[in-house]
């Protein structure tokens, strides 16, 4: 019936199940397989049973039947869920048992890969999580067992790397000592060594090491290495000898053999170093050493220095010979007592002498040099220097002294000479610069100290010293400055100071002055000392002087204030006309910064070109036409306009820009009055003068560079006339002349500036090769003013005319005067009756205006 079926259905499906998980191991597929069989059978018994029942319910009512198809329905649905239900059992069954088992595959080959980090994962008490703990277990030890492993490997290594570097660290070591060096063992045998050593017994390095030490050394002719070492051994002690190895071929060499014990951990000799040093040239050194003292004594005896030696414990002194006679005293005169040589050093130099000993002596300065007086028989003092070396026992203390002295007499008046000569002027005697200037700061600072005590300084020049110099030779200008001097310190009282500062300058220091008054008598009293005649060279010369004064005052604070200000008034004195003194005040100053001012703009206007040049005509008073111009040069100052010539002239006459100055205007006016020859057609070509200064005439090579200007602006050398004042002519009459010569020799005319307003030439006049008198314009000014000055001019008329010379007469105003002039002969004039200095624009126009009597072209 249905119940015994469903029975056995339940049955065959326990036992299907209690087989599924007693084989627990079988494998998937087959798992699937006998489910399916099972399932197959059971349906196949299920049909087999209904169509049974079926024949034996045949004869039961409908009733019956419905239930039966009821039932038979039930039946089916419940055969399709079991199968569905054995599929699903299956299917896990085979997760629960595959999963454990891949995770075992997955954590063997990771650990097979090297990761010992790998652990499998699992949560029950099954044969899995059994088999899951045990390989977790075996992973960590293994990972211990490699990380030991590791760390014995990594130690081992590093061991290795530090025996391997201590081994190269002691290679080189052994192969950067230069003299030879070996370690040999208790047997004898060479256990390291370096090149040194193989080349020192002729060895090659590489057999050395093994070999018996005495062996190496069989060839040399000295106790052999073996012998040396066994004393260390036997003594457990260094040891150190002296050798003279001889190999054969080889030249002898002497050395020092140290040998060093070296212990085990017990205390015993097991091994030995032995370090040799090759000591040849320090025994050649101590042979001629020793040959060098017994040549420095010999040497010693017949020497020109004196010898001492001076034994400091028995505090007793040796001196040889030569140390007494250099100071005149016999063998018997001096002991060997160190107070006799005390007692002979000046009482000044003895604490000196004493304290340069005691220093040395006690180690403070490396050796002794002392420069002293010491008294000589005759009574005199002798300069000597001793010099001298203390010799030291192990402490370093000195207990030997020895040395040598030295006559330095004539060196030491040898330096107080130069000394001397250092501050002191070395032509006249007289201080210089250097002494006044450090004796004026001691005064400047004593009067801050006592405002009682005054003080001046007095800055001194010469006048016309250059002509003296130049015309007489520079012997003559040395002879009168020494005579100078002799007359300045015999003008000073006692306690003043005169100096000679350089050339012509002189500068005198007054103390203790009691007032103003004081000063200008001494000022005077010099004046007039140094404007007696000299005589010199069996010739009478005369000179003057220009004094300026400077009075101390609080307001000082450095000498070379002081020293300025009188240098100031000193020019002051020779702006006023030369041989007279002027005290300084602060308006000289002021004077002098406006000075200084000017030469900082004169030099500016020289690199900016700020001049100009005007031309003034010269007019032939006969014919009333233009023969010429004279360049006349102006300053365009950037703020204060026009400047005269008069303020600039002299300062760059001073200051030597007179010479670039002055050579521009010659060759701008050449170019300038050639353009003009070739623009207008004259009767005669127009000419050019041009004033040349005592500094241009005096360069040495004035005349080439005027011939080269010539050249450079093509203008014909009889049109260029270079007018020359008397008195630069007179400061060196001769030289002057033969350079004017030069220039005549040229065609270049020469003409005499200013006449009459200088120095008195008419010694001179015939001598000079001038071509043309100028008449000066304070002449032709006061020409009518009473009969001496119409008398002057005709004289110096009359004058040119006998010397055959031309004549020009500056500053014509009035037609009286050019009108006068004309009568007299006069050839030519200018000034501005005719016409003002004008630029060159002007200069065009007023010629081409017809005011003069030719055609332009």
């Amino acid at each position: 019936n249905m119940q015994t079926l469903v029975r056995e259905y339940q049955s065959s499906l326990d036992d299907y199940i209690a087989t599924a998980n007693a084989d627990s191991t079988d494998r998937k597929d087959r798992l699937k397989l006998d489910a399916a069989t099972v399932g197959n059978k059971l349906l196949a018994e299920a049909e087999e049973m209904s169509i049974q029942a079926i024949k034996h319910l045949s004869i039961v009512t409908s009733r019956a039947m419905e239930k039966i198809n009821h039932v038979k329905s039930i039946l089916y649905g419940t055969i399709v869920f079991t199968f569905f239900l054995g599929s699903i059992i299956a299917t896990r069954l085979v997760f629960f048992i595959t999963r454990p088992t891949e995770a075992l595959v997955k954590a063997t080959r990771a650990i097979s890969a090297g990761d010992l980090e790998h652990s499998i994962s699992y949560r029950d008490d099954t044969e899995f999580g059994e088999l899951a703990a045990a390989f977790n277990a075996m992973s960590k030890s293994l990972k211990i067992g490699y990380e030991t492993l590791r760390e014995e490997i990594a130690e081992r290594r590093q061991t290795e790397q530090e025996r391997e570097k201590s081994e190269k660290f002691l290679n080189t070591i052994f192969d950067s000592i230069y003299d030879p060096f070996c370690i040999i063992d208790r047997d004898f045998n060479i256990v390291r060594a370096n090149e040194a050593y193989a080349k020192l017994n002729s060895t090659p390095f590489e057999g050395l090491i093994g070999k018996k030490c005495f062996e190496v050394t069989e060839n040399r002719t000295m106790v052999c290495d073996a012998c040396i070492v066994e004393k260390t051994f036997l003594s457990s002690h260094p040891s150190a000898t002296n050798r003279l190895f001889s190999c054969p071929g080889a030249q002898k060499v002497w050395t020092e053999i140290y040998t060093y014990p070296i212990f085990d951990n017990e205390g015993t000799v097991t091994h030995a170093i032995m370090y040799i040093r090759d000591i040849t040239e320090r025994k050649i050194a101590e042979d001629s050493l020793k040959e060098s003292k017994e040549r420095y004594e010999l040497a010693a005896s017949g020497a020109n220095d004196g010898l001492w030696d001076w034994d400091l414990k028995a505090n007793t002194i040796y001196f040889s010979p030569r140390w007494k006679s250099m100071l005149g005293y016999n063998k018997e005169h001096i002991g060997n007592d160190p107070e006799e040589w005390f007692k002979l050093i000046h009482p000044d130099d003895i604490a000196q002498v004493k304290t340069q000993l005691s220093t040395h002596i006690n180690g403070l300065t490396p050796h002794l040099e002392s420069e002293y007086r010491i008294l000589h028989s005759d009574t005199s003092y002798r300069w000597v220097l001793s010099r001298g070396l203390a010799v030291r026992d192990r402490s370093g203390k000195a207990y030997r002294m020895a040395g040598s002295q030295t006559d330095i007499t004539s060196r030491k008046a040898f330096e107080e000479q130069l000394l001397h000569d250092a501050f002191h002027d070395t032509l006249t005697g007289l201080p210089n610069r250097a002494l006044f200037m450090d004796r004026l700061a001691h005064v400047i600072k004593g009067s801050k100290r006592r405002r009682e005590n005054l003080y001046a300084v007095l800055f001194l020049d010469l006048d016309r010293f250059k002509v003296i110099n130049d015309s007489l030779g520079h012997m003559a200008g040395d002879q009168l400055l020494i005579a100078v001097s002799e007359r300045l310190v015999h003008s000073l009282r006692p306690g003043d100071t005169v100096a000679r500062l350089g050339g012509d300058e002189f500068a005198i220091l007054l103390e203790g002055i009691r007032d103003a008054g004081e000063i200008g008598n001494i000022a005077d009293r010099i004046q007039k000392e140094v404007a007696e005649p000299f005589t010199i060279n069996l010739q009478q010369v005369f000179s003057t002087a220009s004094i300026g004064i400077a009075v101390g005052s609080q307001e000082y604070e450095k000498p070379e204030h002081i020293l300025r200000d009188a240098d100031i008034a000193m020019y002051q004195a020779k702006a006023r006309g030369k041989a007279c003194h002027e005290i300084f005040d602060s308006t000289m100053y002021e004077s002098t910064l406006q000075r200084l001012q000017m030469e900082t703009d004169l030099r500016r206007a020289v690199e900016q070109n700020q001049f100009k040049i005007h031309y003034q005509p010269i007019i032939a008073l006969q014919e009333n036409t233009v023969v010429g111009f004279e360049a006349l040069i102006r300053w365009y100052h950037p703020t204060r306009g026009i400047v005269s010539p008069t303020e600039f002239i002299p300062l760059a006459e001073e200051t030597g820009m007179i010479l670039p100055i002055g050579e521009w205007v010659l060759r701008e006016a050449c170019s300038q009055v050639c353009a003009w020859q070739k623009h207008y057609t004259m009767t005669t070509p127009l000419k050019i003068s041009v004033n040349i200064s005592s500094k241009q005439l005096s360069q040495p090579d004035f005349v080439k560079r005027v011939s080269n200007i010539l050249d450079e602006t093509g203008l014909d050398a009889s049109c260029l006339a270079l007018e020359i004042t008397e008195s630069i002519i007179m400061e060196n009459p001769d030289a002057a002349g033969a350079i004017m010569a030069q220039l005549k020799s040229l065609g270049i005319h020469i003409h005499l500036d200013d006449f009459g307003t200088g120095y008195s030439s008419l010694s001179y006049i015939h001598r000079i090769p001038v071509n043309a008198l100028k008449i000066d314009r304070s002449f032709v000014n006061k020409m009518f003013a009473n009969d001496e000055n119409m008398e002057i001019i005709k004289a110096i008329i009359s004058l040119a005319h006998n010397l055959k010379l031309y004549l020009i007469a500056e500053g014509l105003e009035l037609s009286d005067q050019a009108a006068h002039l004309k009568k007299l002969n006069c050839h030519y004039g200018q000034g501005y009756l005719f016409a003002k200095p004008m630029e060159v624009k002007d200069i065009e126009c007023w010629l081409e205006s017809g005011k003069t009597l030719f055609v332009p072209s």
